[in-house]
């Protein structure tokens, strides 16, 4: 009866609603796989995805149906011996040949031929379940099937969990071999002590196994490296993005003044907002989460400092620099915004003035905006205030998705991180190289690319990583 298969065959079986689906979802990483239900017997069919290691298939993973009467199916299986020679196996062939197997336990029959082709059968368990007959009786049954079975007790991040009443009685059946692995509270731990488990009980796939082991390390490093990639572009665009404020004209000079500040920080908050918007969806892709809808998924995944406005004073306040929250309604010369006034003095302009040209030889950035700051222009651009909110708020989102399972589909959890005063003053002061290259940054244009740039956003990354799955 056994299938020829090149690749590790695994059937994840048991009662409905024990978290099937979701094992296979956050093995996966793939969010949409099959349907999450509370309402049992969702899965109807045999489903299944296959595993790689470097684009190569090494297992095969095959969701079944959930049991719903174990105790009566038992019963039938037992009448079907004829002989008190007959093996579990056997009988298990005997059923599934059956006119029940065919109707009245149709979905059963799927899960047992299931069990009975694969190399290994994987019981999920939901471990805040009571340890009843029923569960006994489904264990009883793929026992039968002459397969190893490995237990996996799902959900034990719950605190009502009834995980060491599951390994006790999993040990009176002599099923000593279990892993916990909680399918909405990712463990990377857990995903590779569950895997070592499984190259136990399937000895003769212990390299695809292995191999699998290694995937699973190397996707998650660079996960976490993608992420910590897409923070430091954020932050460097940040720092060196300028919105230029050209002198007023007219009569009424004071009044356009004030209009053309109050327009200039609205552009700023905008598009530092868009920014933020969109590498937040690269640090979703990045542990491999889809953006169907970024603006639930992020701006509203908490009630912290990810789950506010960023220029709030919320956002301050929650990202420690509670101390100014009185300058985020929008003032340019507060913590969030900085601006550099133009209209020098003649004396100055003619100081600055000689140094100009040179300037412009070598570094023409700089030297265009001395010459808009000569004309009068004024310069806004991102504070300090507002690059440390928008790190503490990347890192926090990083490291919520660190933890999430793909089977979870509540809105992000986030436990908001204490970013202590070194660390963001060593970040501050890398990105402080941003501030005098404008050219830098890719808000709202293509931006340029350069060993400067390159250079420092490695710097920036190198400084965040540690912090994401610490």
């Amino acid at each position: 009866m056994k299938q020829e298969a090149d690749i590790l065959q695994i059937a994840v079986v048991g009662h409905t609603n024990a978290g099937k689906t979701s094992l296979m979802r956050t093995l996966s990483r793939d969010e949409d796989f099959g349907e999450v239900s509370p309402t049992p017997a969702t899965t109807r069919e045999v489903t299944s995805i296959t595993m790689l290691a470097d684009g190569v298939p090494k297992a095969d993973f095959r969701d079944t149906p959930g049991l719903e009467d174990s105790i009566g199916l038992l019963e039938i299986v037992d009448h079907l011996r004829t002989d008190r020679r007959d093996d579990g196996p056997s009988l298990i062939e005997r059923f599934l040949g059956s006119r029940e197997a065919a109707e009245h336990y149709a979905q059963e029959a799927k899960a047992l031929h299931q069990a009975r082709v694969a190399d290994l059968v994987v019981y999920v368990v939901d471990a805040r379940d009571r340890v009843l007959p029923r569960h006994l009786d489904e264990l009883e049954l793929f026992n039968r099937c002459g397969r190893p079975v490995l237990p996996v007790l799902n959900f034990v991040s719950d605190p009502a969990n009834r995980a060491e009443e599951w390994r006790e009685a999993l040990a009176r059946l002599g099923l000593h071999a279990t892993a916990n692995f909680d399918t909405v509270i990712y463990d990377a731990d857990d995903e590779r002590r569950l895997f070592e488990a499984m190259r136990v009980l399937a000895e003769a796939h212990r390299d695809a196994i292995e191999a699998l082991i290694a995937d699973r390390v190397e996707r998650r490093d660079r996960s976490i490296r993608r992420a910590a990639n897409a923070i430091a572009e954020l932050l460097v665009d940040a720092a060196a993005h300028v919105v230029v404020v050209s002198p007023p004209e007219g009569d009424d000079r004071d009044y356009a003044e004030r209009l053309r500040m109050m327009e200039a920080e609205e552009r700023l908050q905008s598009a530092l907002r868009r920014h933020e918007r969109f590498f937040h969806r690269a640090v979703l892709a990045a542990f491999e989460f889809t953006d169907k809808d970024p603006e639930a998924a992020v701006l509203e995944c908490t009630n912290g400092r990810l789950g506010v406005d960023l220029f709030s004073a919320e956002a301050l306040k929650h990202s420690g620099v509670g101390a100014t929250a009185g300058a985020a309604g929008g003032a340019a010369t507060g913590a969030m915004i900085d601006l550099a006034l133009g209209g020098m003095s003649l004396g100055m302009a003619t100081g600055i003035g000689a140094i100009v040209g040179g300037l412009l030889g070598t570094t023409a950035g700089q030297g265009r905006r001395l010459l808009r700051r000569l004309q009068g222009a004024d310069e806004l651009r991102a504070g300090e205030a507002t690059l440390q909110v928008l790190l503490a708020r990347s890192l926090d989102l990083a490291r919520g998705l660190c933890t999430r399972g793909h089977a979870d589909t509540r809105r992000i959890s986030i436990r908001e991180l204490v970013l202590k005063e070194d660390f963001n003053k060593k970040v501050l002061e890398l990105l402080g190289k941003a501030r005098s290259h404008p050219s830098w940054s890719r808000i709202d244009r293509g931006g340029v690319e350069s060993s400067g740039r390159s250079a420092l956003i490695r710097r920036v990354s190198d400084a965040v990583r540690g912090r994401i799955a610490d």
